[in-house]
């Protein structure tokens, strides 16, 4: 592999609107020599509606973690899906990328009782198959770059790895419990945060269409109307600086302390609670007083964090997650039933009352991302509502 191929997403020229990523323009092919990572959570509906949507997300964000600390500082091209993640990586790194996500499907499994489905196809194989494999850059803010994806190519990956009545050779299915992972940075500490306009949607759309021209041609439409019905960023972002709480609540840390304490004995694990409890109770004073630490200006951070935020995405679907009133839902879903009905588009909604966050830190100056979902597992249950609209049209 060449050095220009592995630096090609960093190189990439950056998109400062969202509605950009409906103009294909604005995409470039993947190189042939670089692999899409699919990685999802199997039984995630029945955990969740058993609860446990905070252990599905950090399962998606534990992916992501595991695979950039062993990429970084290469920059590499990821979406955070819910209950999942699909990631790109250059083919140079497969060998120890793999080792880091087994590690991960057993530490998820070992701690959670989840099953993690996880593949690489290479892009090339993708391309054989007819697919293309586009990506592009969108700038969230100051601090945080965004992939956007395009092209189909995604959509195979997923298809063929999903598939468990076909046996994939992209499908990881070794075991090795001697493979450890770095989840270094990932972080859960943030309550819920409640909607204040009165509830929060996780709303994924598919556009149906002939051709990928036609298909952006849907997705600029949609994208006006749901900005035009919600408001701006500020008005419909779930996530915002009043609603931010830190908690102690040992139920709601749990996940965190039993991600990054997985392989850690007994001393370790103690010694993990505590600092990470000192750790939130000393935020807490920066944050109130508007401290200047450790190069941090903590004045500023729950700004930086209302901005890095993931709240909406696109990687061959459209993903939001959005703050509104139960008006404004009522106006969009009669938008999208419309746009359904016509065979344009299938959508999944799913309505809770929160959002909440998932946090990975690489340092509290500015880089520090935060991947949002509505609360009682708001992507997840929105996809399986997709499903269903799916089927009616096969």
């Amino acid at each position: 592999m060449t050095e220009s191929s592995a630096e090609f997403y960093a190189l990439l020229p950056v998109q400062d609107a969202f509605t950009g990523i409906a103009d294909l323009s604005n995409f470039t092919a993947m190189p042939d020599d670089w692999c899409v990572i699919i990685a999802d959570v199997m039984n995630s509906t029945t955990a969740i509606r058993d609860g446990e949507y905070k252990a599905v997300n950090i399962t998606g964000v534990s992916v992501i973690t595991s695979v950039l600390n062993v990429t970084r500082p290469l920059d590499i091209p990821y979406i955070f899906g819910g209950d999942g993640a699909t990631l790109c990586i250059p083919g140079s790194l497969e060998a120890p990328v793999r080792e880091a996500l087994i590690a991960t499907r057993s530490m998820t499994q070992r701690q959670f009782g989840l099953i993690l489905r996880i593949g690489m196809v290479p892009v090339s194989a993708i391309r054989s198959a007819g697919f293309t494999t586009l990506v592009a850059r969108h700038r969230i803010s100051a601090y945080f770059i965004q992939a956007a994806f395009a092209g189909g190519g995604l959509e195979y990956a997923e298809r063929i790895i999903k598939n468990d009545s076909v046996i994939s050779p992209f499908r990881i299915h070794e075991h090795d419990e001697s493979f450890l992972a770095d989840y270094s940075g990932l972080e859960c500490r943030w309550d819920n945060i409640p909607s204040k306009r009165g509830e929060i949607i996780a709303l994924i759309v598919k556009a149906v269409a002939g051709s990928l021209e036609q298909e952006t041609d849907i997705y600029s439409e949609i994208i006006s109307k749901i900005q035009k019905i919600y408001g701006d960023d500020e008005l419909s972002r779930p996530v915002y600086k009043d609603g931010l709480h830190t908690t102690l609540n040992s139920e709601k840390l749990k996940y965190e302390f039993m991600t990054r304490t997985c392989n850690k004995g007994r001393f370790g694990r103690i010694k993990y609670w505590l600092s990470m409890r000192l750790q939130i109770l000393l935020g807490r004073v920066l944050m109130k007083y508007g401290i200047n630490a450790g190069d941090v200006d903590w004045s500023m951070y729950q700004d930086d964090l209302v901005r890095n935020t993931d709240f909406r995405k696109f990687d061959g679907t459209l993903r939001e997650v959005l703050s509104g009133t139960s008006e404004q839902r009522r106006l969009l879903t009669l938008y999208l039933e419309d746009r359904y009905k016509k065979g344009e588009c299938v959508y999944g909604l799913h309505v809770s009352d929160a959002a909440l966050i998932t946090c990975l830190i690489h340092n509290r100056s500015g880089s520090h991302y935060h991947f949002v979902d509505g609360a009682d597992g708001g992507y997840a249950m929105a996809a399986s509502h997709m499903k269903d609209q799916i089927k009616t049209l096969s």
